[in-house]
């Protein structure tokens, strides 16, 4: 017999932990599901300055296991390494099938977040661990002394290329344009930092290696000419794509897949709401995520209310 529960949370990132915090102090009957561990995206940066109440900074894990650890403490049951395969809508109440059993809920917030963006380049996949990474705060150490490549330009791809520069010998920035899209203090910090080469208008073709990686191939975007980076590591950042396909079914999606909401967070489907980087909106930061995670729990909080009657 399936598990019962008022409200399901898919997903353990800012905003399914702050969502969870909510709905337990309210007196709703939650459960969390993770496929892996809670914390989310942030557990990868290594250092954050933007995020309300600590001046000095914080590293996002961290960050992450406070998150985790006030929503327990209000008694929020965290299930980890639960991936959702399947969510059905009928009579009125949520079937979540993940790989180790089946849950019912009146109620379902979606809050997986979004994964990295491959570009599907000679190498990738062939080298994925053994010199290429989506990952500088998680691989970084293991290219101590080594000159490596960062590909992208916004502020994940800045952030983490001035990460890997207190580590490694140098960090060529690989750049499609001839300009950053990353906020202005990442900026200058780049411009400034002695470790940090720009490879303006150039965009990676192939990563070359047997068992590790040993070079970058790059073409230049105005004149197509190919040249080779001799590195050890290549660390993708060129964007993210959103873990909705699951939930296809009883949600509209935009062109990129992310969950379109109301100002409620609420989806077309009735008890069913979308918080946090899955959803459609203009910033994604932690702060907007924790944002989100408030706003649906409250709104499932009272269509959980109301059905009650």
């Amino acid at each position: 017999m399936a598990e019962q529960y008022e409200a399901i949370i898919v997903g353990a990132g800012p905003a399914g932990l702050t969502a969870g915090l909510y709905l337990m102090r309210a007196g709703i009957g939650t459960l969390l599901c993770e496929k892996l561990l809670p914390g989310g995206t942030p557990l990868n940066t290594e250092r954050i300055e933007n995020y309300p109440g600590f001046p000095e900074g914080i590293s996002g894990r961290e960050l992450m296991e406070r998150f985790a650890a006030q929503a327990e403490a209000f008694g929020l049951p965290i299930r980890e390494f639960s991936e959702v395969q399947s969510v059905e809508h009928a009579e009125g109440r949520f079937i979540v099938r993940i790989n180790n059993g089946e849950i019912t809920a009146d109620g379902l917030i979606v809050a997986t977040g979004s994964e990295p963006v491959k570009m599907g380049i000679p190498g990738e996949d062939e080298l994925t661990g053994r010199g290429v990474s989506y990952c500088a705060t998680c691989d970084g150490m293991f290219f101590r002394d080594l000159e490596v490549a960062v590909i992208g330009g916004g502020d994940s791809a800045i952030e983490e290329a001035l990460s890997l520069a207190n580590i490694v010998k140098k960090v060529y920035v690989v750049h499609r344009r001839d300009s950053l899209r990353a906020q202005k203090i990442l900026q200058e910090r780049a411009f400034k930092n002695p470790r940090v080469e720009f490879l303006w208008n150039s965009r990676p073709v192939e990563i070359v290696g047997t068992a590790q990686v040993e070079g970058l191939i790059v073409e230049d975007t105005g004149t197509g000419q190919l040249s080779e980076v001799a590195v050890s590591g290549v660390f993708f950042y060129v964007g993210f794509q959103p873990n909705t396909n699951f939930i296809a079914e009883y949600v509209e999606r935009d062109p990129p897949g992310y969950i379109i909401t109301d100002d409620r967070c609420a989806t077309r489907t009735p008890g069913l709401y979308a918080a946090g980087d899955v959803r459609k909106k203009s910033l994604r930061q932690i702060s907007t995520a924790v944002g989100d995670g408030a706003v649906a729990a409250v709104s499932l909080e009272r269509y959980i209310l109301e059905k009650k009657g």
